[in-house]
């Protein structure tokens, strides 16, 4: 059971904005075919910049140059096709073990930030015409078609919009987190809490940084053969810095 859970996971990446990520990523992941989705949330906008002042092509454009990666689009203000999409893609991705990207192309209904209002540097075109896609109206007419009752969907919608309420109450509510737990979950639990010996023995040589990253790189795979290293500048043969 454990071991068709593992062929199975994937991991999703979620990518907002119109900016590009950097490639390395992507190279990684198609050099290794590993098993992730990269979803990218494309509202043709960055912070304040449009699409067409910050790249020359897209995401979906853009994963054409990685061999080995799927790629798809959807239209992210739908729902139904969105879920249809995904649906296909992790099937895909956890029988093939390979990356795909999916690019959903979807509106920026609201604000950047609480300092980067909309009406700092949005036209009332631009706002106009994203509202054109708005997903909840999308999602209200295809229930109605469906034959879903109006009633119901109405009381889909205060059922939801209560959650969402009672939620953002106790998030206010809540209090602020302890500074002392900002690395739990972060770093395995160690034995060793304190530093001992000497910095700098007498009559011995200095070690320079490099070196001794490489002298606990070693001490850490003899002792646990089943380490992996992987970044940039990891070769087989020399191995850059780190051979």
């Amino acid at each position: 059971m454990l071991t068709r859970i593992i062929k199975e996971m994937i991991n999703l990446v979620l990518f907002i904005k119109a900016v590009q990520q950097e490639c390395r990523a992507f190279q990684f992941a198609v050099l290794k075919q590993l098993p992730v989705i990269y979803l990218i949330q494309d509202n043709n906008w960055g912070i304040s910049v449009t699409a067409g002042e910050a790249r020359s092509m897209n995401a979906f454009e853009f994963a054409g140059g990685f061999k080995g990666m799927g790629r798809i689009q959807v239209d992210g203000s739908d729902f139904e096709a969105s879920y249809d999409v995904m649906k296909y893609v992790c099937d895909v991705v956890r029988k093939q073990r390979g990356p795909y990207l999916v690019h959903a192309q979807v509106p920026l209904l609201g604000h950047h930030t609480s300092g980067v209002r909309k009406e700092f540097y949005r036209t009332d075109e631009d706002w106009k015409k994203h509202l054109q896609h708005d997903p909840t109206p999308k999602l209200r007419k295809k229930l109605s078609d469906r034959g879903i009752k109006e009633e119901e969907i109405l009381q889909i919608e205060r059922e939801a919009g209560g959650l969402i309420s009672d939620d953002f109450t106790k998030a206010v509510a809540s209090p602020e987190p302890d500074p002392s737990s900002a690395e739990e979950h972060v770093f395995v639990p160690t034995a060793i809490t304190e530093e001992k010996g000497e910095r700098a023995p007498r009559g011995a040589e200095k070690t320079i940084m490099v070196d001794a990253a490489l002298f606990a790189i070693r001490e850490l795979m003899e002792a646990h053969p089943e380490t992996v290293l992987y970044g940039q500048d990891v070769g087989r043969r020399l191995g850059g810095v780190f051979r």
